[in-house]
């Protein structure tokens, strides 16, 4: 490797991603002197920042379903506020990421889209028809015929990292077949025939999501499923009073995936509540199927914790990591936090926030198992729903809460957080008048709070909003994000990033690029057992010192530069004549 010592200064950034920044528990407002101080610090770090043109040996993709940018503003005050803070402070794990970009959402044939057609975008590089999945704009909503036609079939970055001898995961708290997960494996014409039972008349001759995800290729080599939805797979338990997808079949998909892996020679097992999960050994097992709920994983503040409970979205993504990091090529894995959308479907803020901090936790929990330097992380959403933040609430008031100010029109407060539509329309009419209900006669912090809406619709109905999300990202190749994109773009990068699928053959890097990770030649593959060269840099995440001060502190990232004259973080000096006081505790 011509990468050595010998270069002035180490390409390397000191990326942690565990809590927020370091803020002492208080109500106080800031004066003028931190908030100097603040963008002082911030554009020291800004300017340190270099770019990663390693090759990427593994990617991680976190999609947070509906988690549009003020869900997300709302999420970090929701977070903080938890933490006895203001709120408005804080950060989530990923918006310490050095490299944000935008992106646009817009289906083919329709301005506010949809999740199928959106996963397709980010997933396989093409955009295309409202409710389709993995299927190009030839096909329309329902056109069996045109939907089976393989010209028309979009291949996943999934199964692009398989073709390049990664291994590969979905993880996610919605069914497995439904739209995130489905468009990294599936090829379908409408995003609802998940089981032969929702087929119809238009869908007679196609194969359902859930068939082609056992038996199908990419679907049946994807070494770790985590998710829900067993009714599609006629393995229902018959424990939750909605039907979303029965079966006619009378097929029992799970019990044909592992008799798919035992033909194989692999060892495979299937499991379906946290308790079996947990007994999984990654060492002993090839692949792992596990469904812990007959339709969607419950809600996180619904979860039954336990053995006989089903896992959190952090449980379920560490035990994929584990599984997938013993491929020597490297992995590919989706991680989806879907129930952010069906909480915000339903203008139910409160849930929509607990799930967005479990997806935090949850990628907070794989930054500090994974390599930076060979990863790429990207965490996004696929489309924004019609959340607001309105009114003029005081600094570091309950996000859950009502604004102080009342409605100069009808005298009655109103909540920060409320909806331009949805099931929470509640209004009536007096002596011919349209009267609001008065949210101060209940509780809007409770987690089953219906934020008021302007346009009412049926329950779960809540639309889409069809602004651009945000999208951040760290590791190789992260710069790539860096302006306004087209959501099909995501794919683009992430195969760029990784050197496979329409870049397998040509990702040349630039002249000017510089390395932390070995030549450009396929350095994501390595033989095995052959481990990291003896000449190559090996750069820790952190160091002991380091991290004691970044878990005391809740600290999400600190990036900087390090020299060869550093003496390797090996006190806590070391540490302050790099990053400075305000990466120590007391120092804000």
């Amino acid at each position: 490797m011509k990468h050595t010592v010998e270069r002035a200064v180490l390409r390397v950034a000191l990326i942690l991603l565990l809590g927020t920044v370091a803020q002492p528990v208080s109500r106080k407002l800031e004066a003028r002197q931190h908030w100097w101080d603040l963008a002082q610090n911030e554009l020291a770090a800004a300017l340190n920042v270099r770019d990663n043109w390693n090759v990427a040996k593994n990617v991680i993709m976190f999609l947070g379903d509906g988690m549009g940018i003020t869900a997300n503003t709302a999420a970090r005050i929701f977070k903080g506020q938890k933490m006895g803070m203001n709120g408005e402070e804080g950060y989530l794990t990923w918006e310490r990421f050095p490299n944000a970009a935008l992106l646009k959402t817009y289906n083919v044939d329709k301005q506010v889209p949809d999740s199928a057609a959106t996963a397709t975008a980010y997933l396989c590089g093409i955009k295309t028809n409202y409710y389709t999945l993995g299927v190009d704009p030839m096909v329309t909503l329902g056109d069996c015929a045109a939907g089976r036609n393989p010209l028309y079939h979009t291949p996943s970055i999934l199964q692009w990292a398989q073709e390049a001898g990664k291994d590969t995961g979905i993880v996610t708290t919605t069914r497995i077949t439904h739209a995130t997960p489905g468009a990294t494996y599936a090829h379908s014409a409408h995003r609802d025939w998940e089981c032969d039972g929702n087929l119809g008349t238009m869908g007679i001759g196609c194969k359902d999501i859930a068939d082609q995800l056992v038996h199908d290729n990419p679907g049946k080599y994807i070494k770790v499923i985590l998710g829900g939805g067993r009714q599609a797979f006629g393995a229902g338990l018959g424990n939750e009073l909605n039907t979303t997808c029965i079966r006619k079949d009378g097929r029992n998909l799970t019990q044909e995936w592992l008799d798919d892996k035992k033909l194989r020679g692999a060892s495979a097992s299937y499991v379906t509540n946290y308790g079996e999960l947990s007994d999984i050994d990654p060492d002993e097992t090839d692949y792992l199927l596990g469904l812990f709920a007959d339709s969607h994983n419950p809600f996180e503040v619904d979860r039954l914790v336990g053995p006989n409970g089903s896992p959190s979205l952090k449980d379920m993504a560490l035990k994929a990591l584990k599984l997938l990091k013993k491929s020597e090529n490297g992995f590919f894995l989706l991680v989806e936090g879907g129930r952010i959308d069906h909480a915000l479907h339903d203008n139910l803020p409160h849930r929509a926030l607990e799930e967005a901090i479990a997806l935090d936790s949850a990628v907070a929990a794989v930054l500090k198992e994974v390599d930076m330097e060979e990863t790429l992380v990207v965490v996004t959403a696929d489309h924004s729903h019609v959340m607001t933040m309105n009114g003029y609430p005081d600094r570091g008031n309950d996000i859950l809460g009502l604004v102080s100010d009342l409605s100069e029109i009808d005298n009655l407060p109103y909540t920060t957080l409320m909806f331009t539509n949805g099931p929470g329309y509640n209004y009536s009419v007096v002596e011919d008048k349209v009267v609001r209900h008065d949210p101060s006669t209940v509780n809007t912090k409770h987690i089953d709070y219906r934020s008021q809406a302007a346009v009412p619709t049926p329950p779960i109905s809540e639309t889409h909003g069809g602004e651009d999300v945000a999208i951040w990202a760290v590791g190789p190749m992260a710069h790539l994000f860096h302006r306004t994109h087209e959501q099909n773009y995501v794919a683009h990068a992430m195969a760029y990033s990784a050197c496979i699928g329409p870049s397998a053959k040509n990702c040349q890097r630039p002249s000017h690029a510089t390395f932390t990770r070995g030549p450009l030649a396929k350095p994501s593959v390595r033989e095995p057992g052959s481990g990291r060269g003896s000449g190559e840099p090996k750069f820790p995440t952190l160091s002991p010192v380091l991290q004691q001060l970044l878990d005391d502190n809740q600290q999400k990232i600190v990036t900087a530069l390090g020299t060869e004259t550093v003496k390797s973080f090996s006190n806590t000096a070391d540490v302050q004549e790099l990053l400075g006081r305000s990466a120590l505790p007391h120092s804000m």
